[in-house]
């Protein structure tokens, strides 16, 4: 951070010119501001953007440069006001997006003058506006299921090597009578398919940490084959990196 304030100068140097300072912070993808919910009415921006590795945005009258990072158990927030030569940090021992918003606002307005907000309470109670609205969409589909339906095929008809053009291959295989689906490239996506309405299926991941069952629907040809497949996030509380709605499956083999 002091790095990235002091416009790439190290002590002994510099890592980056000023020039690629500038370019880092500059917008390149405008993003809507958006209506945040009214308890974080104070968090709405009037700019907003994606530049070179970093978010823009506005807060109080001051540009502020930001980014988060993350990993299973883990995520973190930096925050950079270069006005001020200002740059909080916040890590986590825990997967909670509210506590690293809550404490990096409450640092910022310490450091701004800004009037004392209750962000944990704040944020706590968006949570669990989210958390009720998750819960039910997910009860939803699952009240509309179709439990008498059955696939189209014999499960053996669904195993075969599918690519997809962005990701590569993705195997299903019929292992002990049951559908097994092995993303190539991931090993942790490896997970058995439960049937769950016509030719839907549900891929739950053995690594229950991943949190990201994702539907598995195919489509049939006229003939009875299998066209393709496509997937989708089973929960809206799925994290946004597990692109499964962007998968077109083909298959290519053991058709």
């Amino acid at each position: 951070m002091i790095v990235q304030l002091d416009s790439g100068r190290l002590a002994e140097g510099r890592l980056f010119s000023a020039r690629t300072a500038r370019e880092l912070w500059a917008i390149v993808t405008p993003l809507r501001t958006g209506t945040p919910p009214p308890e974080l009415a104070a968090l709405r921006a009037r700019f907003s953007g994606y530049a070179l590795g970093f978010f823009v945005r506005d807060y109080r009258g001051q540009k502020m440069v930001l980014h988060t990072g993350g990993l299973p158990g883990y995520v973190s927030r930096i925050s950079l006001i270069p006005d001020q030569k200002l740059g909080v940090a916040v890590f986590t021992n825990q997967e909670s997006g509210e506590a690293f918003e809550a404490l990096s606002w409450r640092l910022l307005d310490h450091f701004l003058g800004a009037p004392p907000t209750d962000w944990a309470a704040a944020f706590r109670t968006v949570r669990l506006r989210g958390d009720s609205a998750v819960a039910a969409q997910e009860r939803g589909a699952t009240i509309a299921r179709d439990t008498a339906s059955r696939p189209s095929l014999p499960l053996a008809k669904y195993a075969a090597t599918y690519r997809d053009a962005w990701y590569g291959d993705i195997s299903i295989a019929l292992e002990n009578g049951k559908l097994v689906m092995r993303f190539s490239r991931s090993p942790s996506l490896t997970g058995d398919l439960e049937h769950f309405q016509h030719d839907t299926f549900i891929a739950r991941w053995r690594d229950r940490e991943l949190r990201a069952d994702a539907y598995v629907t195919f489509a049939l040809n006229p003939d009875g084959s299998i066209a393709q497949a496509k997937m989708a996030a089973v929960s809206p509380a799925t994290d946004f990196s597990f692109d499964f709605q962007d998968l077109l499956l083909l298959p290519v083999s053991g058709r």
